[in-house]
């Protein structure tokens, strides 16, 4: 197995840089590279220096420790200086043709056996790396924003991601203090999907005109969390919302799994620039209007995370996992459907396929009602 000890990143904006703080951290060194020399400077001093000024002020971190970190990090414009490190993480904007150059690009300047990863939430890995060399030695690596804080790693195999190159991103998530799963190829790969769908399925009650406060309310009282759907959508932009959707709408709206599609509620409030007023009503106690809302959401869940398992992108134990750790639910979704009972399961699923959400799952269109294995 390949023994990391310099990481390269491409890309120092918000996630980037929080991948390369979190690898110096745990003992790795780090080359960042970014376009001009302005930025490589620019973006140690924010990302870098002033980063690790506040946790040196909240007493985090010593100054000691602040300088060994920040001692770490090198950046520079030049592919060719990351021929130095064992494995590179590309991390740069969601444009597919940008991310398949850079693959290229890091081909040709750095050694055949490079681990080549992306941190992509929404491409193939497959497609991003169509031009790149040796493709054994390459695979997805996504982290959860925020990087430095949420533990969740997709370890995402390609068809011809090699078996040392998996075993030596496992052994790498790990020393870097995260929770990898296992993760096959799979548009959104394993937790997004579940996430994107749900708060499609919620927002598309706005067209209904159920308020955004009853819909928090709804989603923090069925999933068990203390900040709901809603809150989070806010949190990660709602442009990266919508997009994110569109995108998983065009992969599989038309395949036997189905998907949510994007609501005009989320469209026009993206278009406005402001996020969802968490507070924009009283929230609602009327059980007919929480009831559908409630039905739909878990019975979504309850499909596409069905779907997961039955198409072999992940295990029923991985997904379990995956989304406690992500998503911070007390439950998965295998745990919740066997909690309700599998009767209760079907019939929420039933829901989600009947308003036309998902295709049914194999399992409960066969009506085994056997509880999930966990």
């Amino acid at each position: 197995m390949k023994e990391i000890q310099t990481v390269g990143v491409v890309g120092f904006g918000v996630m980037g840089a929080a991948i390369g703080l979190n690898a110096a951290a745990s003992g790795y060194r780090v080359i960042y590279k970014e376009l001009n020399e302005d930025l490589v400077a620019s973006m140690y001093d924010k990302w870098v220096l002033q980063a690790l000024r506040k946790r040196v002020d909240k007493g985090k971190m010593s100054p000691e420790e602040m300088d060994t970190v920040s001692g770490r990090i090198t950046g520079t414009t030049r592919y060719e200086d990351l021929a130095a490190c064992e494995l590179v993480i590309e991390a740069a904007v969601e444009k597919m043709d940008l991310k398949i150059q850079i693959f290229q690009d890091l081909s040709s300047a750095c050694p055949q056996d490079t681990l080549l990863v992306s941190n992509t939430s929404t491409f193939l890995i497959e497609k991003l790396m169509e031009k790149a060399a040796n493709p054994s030695r390459t695979a997805g690596l996504h982290y959860f924003f925020p990087a430095n804080v949420n533990k969740l790693v997709e370890v995402i195999r390609q068809r011809e991601t090699g078996d040392d190159t998996y075993e030596a991103l496992m052994e790498f998530s790990k020393r870097n203090g995260k929770v990898p799963i296992t993760v096959r190829d799979f548009p959104g790969f394993a937790i997004n999907p579940i996430f994107i769908s749900s708060y499609l399925v919620l927002d598309s009650f706005l067209d209904a005109g159920v308020s955004v406060a009853t819909l928090e309310d709804i989603s923090q009282k069925t999933l068990g969390v203390r900040f709901g759907i809603m809150w989070v959508q806010n949190g990660s932009g709602l442009g990266t919302c919508y997009h994110a959707g569109e995108s998983m709408v065009e992969y599989l709206s038309d395949t036997d799994i189905g998907y949510p599609s994007v609501p005009e509620a989320l469209k026009a409030q993206f278009e406005s620039g402001k996020p969802w007023n968490l507070e924009d009503e009283a929230v609602s106690t009327d059980e007919t209007v929480r009831k559908p809302v409630r039905e739909r959401l878990l019975g979504g869940i309850f499909a596409i995370a069905s779907h997961l398992v039955e198409k072999e992108v992940v295990s029923i134990q991985d997904l379990e996992l995956g989304v406690r750790t992500s998503l911070a639910w007390p439950k998965g979704p295998f745990a919740l459907m066997n909690e309700l009972g599998m009767n209760e399961a079907l019939r929420l699923v039933k829901v989600s396929v009947e308003a036309g959400d998902f295709k049914m799952p194999r399992k409960f269109g066969d009506e085994d009602l056997s509880p999930w294995p966990l």
